[in-house]
């Protein structure tokens, strides 16, 4: 009796260890550059993860995988009751350009060590990074759905794409991720679990899928229209509706340097990497006619949007290009590159933004536009509202010193809203349709491809190159170089 006792109670305390330990196990780990030196580049980083308990948040990092003996603590918030903290924590004044080994948890549970490389404070500093919009989580044969409306899909899969970025990174061939909205379609889940509340289990998975690249090097997002709220019927009204109302989860779970640049959260904010001024703007809120400035579904019972004063947002967004001009002027970098969800009206005629924003961007110079929104890719040549400044044009896939903006939609990496077509050519067509709107090569439209795929952004001094890479087998569908 005596025995069985001792192995009850045995039996207990394990189980109650192990309760523990999964609780405020930390997972999801995810970078982002922080803080600024004096010439403006990144001298920190941000680093965040979650548990499904309260614990502290404490991160212990240096230079030696064996001897971690610096130590920063931060903070955590709940968006959503019952569903688990997020953790953040930064890492300040750290040297440039060089590995830093970390750890995150609380005195007692700690995760493996990882590492990251801080930013290099130089603009001779060489740049790769990844570039997509709207990549779902998984595809339909893990996620079968059950639930197909006229915008959604029966085939899917954001697989291909994931296993084509997490290649790059293994090679060590992107310096950090950039992330152009639409960030795990968790406001879909619903389609997959019509009865069920998904959204918390289908963002946590996303970010778990992508833990073992962001852990190691930063993950920079920016907002997309699917980060406004849930869209499942168990949202629709009440606590959890209320809670992941106008763009809660995203702003809980990101921690862009908007602190530094001016910004607001993470709906806007800039930053600096090697010879590039780079620039997360926000095309879903906060300015006249923005789609998700009343509500992520029409009529929508919340209220979104709103982040900033009146005319905060494009007075942020008007200096910081301005800034970035007289840094340029000065020699400190000459590329200013910036990033939207949304395209242009005049690409697709509807659900996309008014052309202040791209006059901004062309009255300040700014080299290239990348967006997504649109499931599939195109790119289009140096042109201004439509007119293509053909001078710049040294081939179809070089331009020199372009004096109008050069664009890209990068929208077709894979997600639930996608048609699934790998094995289709769909790449060769000189007047392609995308998203049943026809693209015209006097409007500025080099290339287009319904393919999935995702970018790789090459920068040096001198030289701006694009590569779009096919997302079953890696190839180049599509590159092309900017010079100066």
């Amino acid at each position: 009796m005596g025995h069985f006792f001792f192995t009850f109670i045995s039996f207990l305390f394990l189980s109650f260890c192990f309760s523990e330990f999964t609780s405020t196990r930390p997972e999801q780990l995810h970078l982002a550059f922080a803080g600024a030196d004096i010439n403006g580049y990144p001298n920190g980083m941000s680093v965040s993860w979650f548990t499904h308990q309260f614990t502290s948040s404490v991160v212990q990092y240096g230079l030696d995988a064996d001897k971690l003996d610096q130590v920063s603590k931060g903070s955590s918030m709940q968006y959503l009751v019952e569903y688990g903290y997020h953790h953040r924590v930064v890492l300040s004044n750290l040297v440039a350009n060089s590995v830093y080994y970390y750890r995150v948890g609380n005195h007692s549970i700690w995760s493996d060590v990882f590492h990251f490389r801080a930013a290099p404070n130089s603009p001779d500093a060489l740049l790769s990074i990844s570039v997509f919009g709207d990549l779902g989580y998984l595809d339909s044969k893990q996620r079968p759905m059950e639930v197909v409306f006229s915008y959604l899909e029966k085939d899917w899969s954001a697989m291909e794409t994931r296993r084509q970025i997490e290649k790059l990174h293994s090679v060590g061939a992107i310096d950090f991720i950039w992330h152009i909205g639409d960030i795990s379609y968790a406001d879909d889940s619903f389609d997959s679990s019509p009865e069920s509340f998904t959204y918390e289990d289908v963002y946590n998975g996303y970010m778990r899928w992508f833990e073992n690249i962001s852990n190691t090097i930063p993950y920079m997002v920016l907002p997309g229209n699917h980060e406004t709220e849930c869209h499942s019927p168990s949202c629709l009204y009440g606590v959890r509706g209320a809670s992941l109302k106008n763009f809660s989860a995203y702003n809980a779970r990101w921690h862009m340097p908007s602190d530094v640049s001016g910004g607001v959260l993470s709906m806007w904010y800039s930053f600096n990497y090697g010879a590039v001024h780079f620039v997360s703007i926000n095309t879903e809120t906060d300015w006249v006619n923005a789609q998700e400035e009343t509500g992520g579904l029409p009529n929508s019972y919340y209220k979104c949007g709103s982040f900033g004063r009146t005319g905060e947002y494009m007075a942020w967004l008007e200096e910081d290009l301005k800034k970035a001009v007289k840094e340029r002027e000065a020699g400190l970098r000459p590329w200013i590159i910036v990033g939207g969800h949304r395209p242009f009206d005049h690409v697709c005629n509807t659900d996309s933004q008014n052309p202040p924003i791209e006059d901004l961007l062309n009255k300040y110079d700014v080299d290239l536009y990348i967006c997504g929104h649109l499931h599939s890719y195109c790119r289009f040549g140096p042109a201004y509202k439509g007119k293509v400044d053909t001078g710049s044009v040294v081939s179809p896939n070089h331009y020199h010193k372009p004096k109008n903006l050069v664009s890209i939609i990068v929208g077709g990496p894979g997600c639930d809203e996608m048609k699934n077509i790998l094995s289709l050519d769909g790449n060769s067509s000189a007047q392609p349709v995308i998203s049943g709107v026809k693209a015209s090569v006097l409007e500025g439209e080099q290339f287009s491809s319904n393919k999935m795929a995702s970018g790789v952004l090459e920068v040096n001094s001198t030289s701006l190159h694009w590569k779009l890479l096919d997302s079953s087998d890696g190839t180049i569908l599509d590159e092309f170089w900017i010079t100066k």
